[in-house]
């Protein structure tokens, strides 16, 4: 979220919420969330549970192009643990500059620029992860990565060190339009019938970099796009529906 167009009410309650979370110990907060999560953040964690119970049954990594500060890439995999702690095939992982925007074009909005979220720490998710895995079920075998760096050149490479890849979920929440162009050319096409792809901002004027990627990859009948009722914006199709 960019927050370019918030509201003076909306302005006004993140500062308050700064200053209530600003009271409060890091333990307070870690072990009571819900006291400081709103309407949005709750939606987001809605709309990934429903479409995580979507790929239960189909093998294969969960790919989020497009991270952060992390937080729907961990709700994966804490969603992994508890619903398939034995699911030794399945990998979530993440790709991001973890620098903020790269690869702008004209195809995407003319008031953003590389500076925007850029307010997250590689070194923080990962040692989030690391935590996490120390009480994680067959915790020997790695199940949440991450790619590091402009996905238009890293998605390419690296499928090509991983020839067991399978993607069940590919998740697309670049904002832009060409690292979802990359993302889509690179990971369809190691995709099942019945995996299914997400678009973050599909249909949305404010980012239709995404959406023109989108169609510049498939063609549009042949596609369910559906959309989750209570979520705003997000999209998802299933390969072979």
């Amino acid at each position: 979220m960019t927050k370019r167009r918030i509201t003076e009410q909306e302005k006004q309650y993140y500062e308050q919420r700064k200053k209530l979370i600003a009271s409060c110990s890091a333990d307070y907060i870690a072990d009571a969330p819900f006291l400081f999560a709103n309407r949005i953040q709750i939606t987001q964690m809605l709309s990934r549970i429903e479409l995580f119970k979507m790929i239960l049954d189909v093998p294969g990594a969960i790919i989020e192009c497009g991270v952060h500060r992390g937080n729907a890439l961990m709700l994966y995999f804490q969603l992994s643990v508890v619903l398939e702690p034995y699911a030794i095939n399945r990998s979530i992982i993440g790709f991001d500059t973890f620098e903020g925007f790269r690869s702008i074009t004209d195809k995407d909005p003319d008031d953003i620029n590389e500076e925007m979220f850029s307010d997250t720490d590689y070194d923080i998710l990962k040692q989030a992860i690391e935590v996490n895995d120390l009480i994680r079920p067959v915790n020997r075998i790695p199940r949440c990565e991450l790619v590091k760096g402009d996905i238009t050149v890293t998605a390419p490479e690296f499928i090509k060190t991983r020839p067991d890849l399978v993607v069940a979920m590919l998740i697309l929440d670049t904002d832009l339009y060409q690292p979802t162009k990359v993302a889509l050319e690179t990971f369809i096409p190691l995709m099942p019938k019945g995996g299914v792809v997400v678009m973050d901002e599909v249909c949305y004027r404010n980012f239709a970099g995404e959406t023109v990627a989108l169609k510049e990859a498939f063609n549009l009948n042949n596609v369910a796009l559906k959309r989750l009722p209570f979520d705003t914006c997000t999209g998802y199709f299933k390969i072979g529906d």
